[in-house]
């Protein structure tokens, strides 16, 4: 019996998870391949929230995360004086239900060096480095000893029962899948979020902290949080149409795109002109980084394709909505079990368990990963406004949720915290305890 031979393309969050659930399954061999020279552990703050926390969890995680956790207090609201309109306290109850501040911040790069750690001892799990696809195909859903014939960047070639998708909102494992005449399904939302970092000052919060900036055709907010003293970290997310922005992010030049942004954000007010003379200048700024805002809207039925399947933001990015690293982990877990449960049934031969498995996950799935899709203009208009009358409005009804205690939920409506986590037995057992 030849077992469950996959290939996880995507070294980021999600990817990583289902290495380890699927390492778990008998017989299984897995490789997870990233286009990085090594483990690409950079990026900002990220967090846990709601059902992340019983999936950290399930995964024995937990120590390790808390070790490596970022304290921060909590959330607030400023002026472009630097004076608080609205502080959310982070929430530290050991739940799932977080504020603003999730009690499980973590940078990125601490999450996937944790993530990578589950299988890198295991004698089933291969990481591959600096590789990547460059090209598949595979046989008919009823072939019972089908597989995915990959092709990658290098020449070399493999023969996979599972091809799975972690590669990002812009992933390429996704454009071969659906093929060369599909559209495009990444949806702007008419904006960016930025990130870089610069030397931190006495004075700066260890809140996570937002300041609405006022005076532009454009909506502009620009933000800080602090994961170690030496440094502070600046987020700066605009809405609205900057062609500046658009035409550097375009082009990749990293030099176009700072001064695009620091042009934007020139005599904002509060801390704006240490920011931006830090981004034109300071070495420390030069883990710039910077993403549209954007939706991945696949239509139903179309996270899977036969042998290969989609995860994380490949299959329902949202930028920036809160819970991106949350269903990236759940994501993963849920199509190794429902693959899992139907391929114990019959190890002979894996074809049917990956088609009915994979379909299985998406329909599990869909309902609740893209629960915040689709959200409206005049919703988005609200939460990021750019006159000075709508700043006063937003920080007028947050100083009254703050009052009331209100953000102790954040991002959870009543369809998020209802769903419960499923339960794969077959994963619960490790059956390949040698590694």
């Amino acid at each position: 019996m030849a077992g469950l031979k996959v290939l996880i393309v995507g070294g980021g969050i999600a990817g990583p998870a289902l290495a380890h659930w699927l390492s778990r399954v008998a017989g299984a061999h897995i490789t997870l391949v990233e286009r990085a020279p090594q483990v690409r552990a950079s990026g900002q703050q990220i967090d846990l929230r709601a059902q992340g926390v019983d999936m950290m969890r399930k995964m024995g995680i937990e120590p390790a995360v808390r070790a490596v956790v970022v304290h921060e207090p909590g959330a607030q609201l400023i002026d472009t004086k630097g004076k608080t309109k609205a502080f959310f306290p982070a929430t530290k109850t050991g739940t799932g239900k977080q504020s603003i501040t999730s009690e499980y911040e973590i940078m990125r790069g601490d999450l996937v060096r944790i993530l990578y750690a589950v299988t890198e001892n295991r004698s089933n799990v291969q990481h591959l480095y600096n590789t990547t696809i460059d090209s598949f195909t595979q046989d008919d859903e009823s072939d019972p000893n089908g597989k995915v014939h990959v092709t990658f960047q290098d020449g070399r070639k493999d023969d996979f029962d599972l091809v799975v998708g972690a590669d990002g909102a812009g992933s390429k494992t996704r454009k071969i899948m659906l093929g060369p005449d599909a559209p495009d399904p990444r949806r702007r939302h008419g904006g960016y979020i930025g990130y870089f970092s610069v030397l931190a000052k006495p004075w700066d919060s260890d809140r996570g902290t937002v300041c609405m900036l006022p005076g532009s055709r454009v909506s502009r907010a620009i933000g800080t949080r602090k994961d170690c003293k030496e440094l502070t970290r600046v987020y700066m997310m605009t809405r609205g149409e900057i062609p500046a922005i658009d035409a550097a992010y375009k082009s990749g030049d990293l030099t176009q795109l700072k001064k695009a942004w620091a042009d934007l954000y020139e005599g904002g007010g509060w801390e704006c002109e240490r920011f931006v003379h830090g981004l034109r200048n300071a070495p420390e700024a030069d883990d710039f980084y910077c993403t549209p805002l954007e939706e991945v809207q696949l239509s139903p039925g179309s996270w899977t394709k036969g042998r290969v399947a989609l995860i994380g933001d490949a299959a329902h990015c949202h930028t920036a909505n809160g819970f991106g690293t949350t269903w990236g982990l759940i994501g993963a877990y849920i199509l190794a079990g429902e693959i899992a449960t139907l391929y114990a049934k019959d190890m002979a031969s894996p074809t049917a368990a990956v088609v009915q498995g994979a379909k299985n996950y998406e329909e599990r799935f869909r309902p609740i990963a893209t629960v915040s899709h689709g959200s409206t203009q005049q919703f988005q208009s609200f939460m990021f406004p750019s006159s000075r009358f709508g700043i006063w409005c937003l920080y007028t009804l947050a100083r009254a949720a703050a009052y009331l205690n209100l953000g102790q939920s954040y991002g959870e409506g009543g369809k998020t915290s209802k769903w419960k986590l499923p339960d794969y037995p077959v994963l619960e057992e490790d059956r390949n305890p040698s590694n």
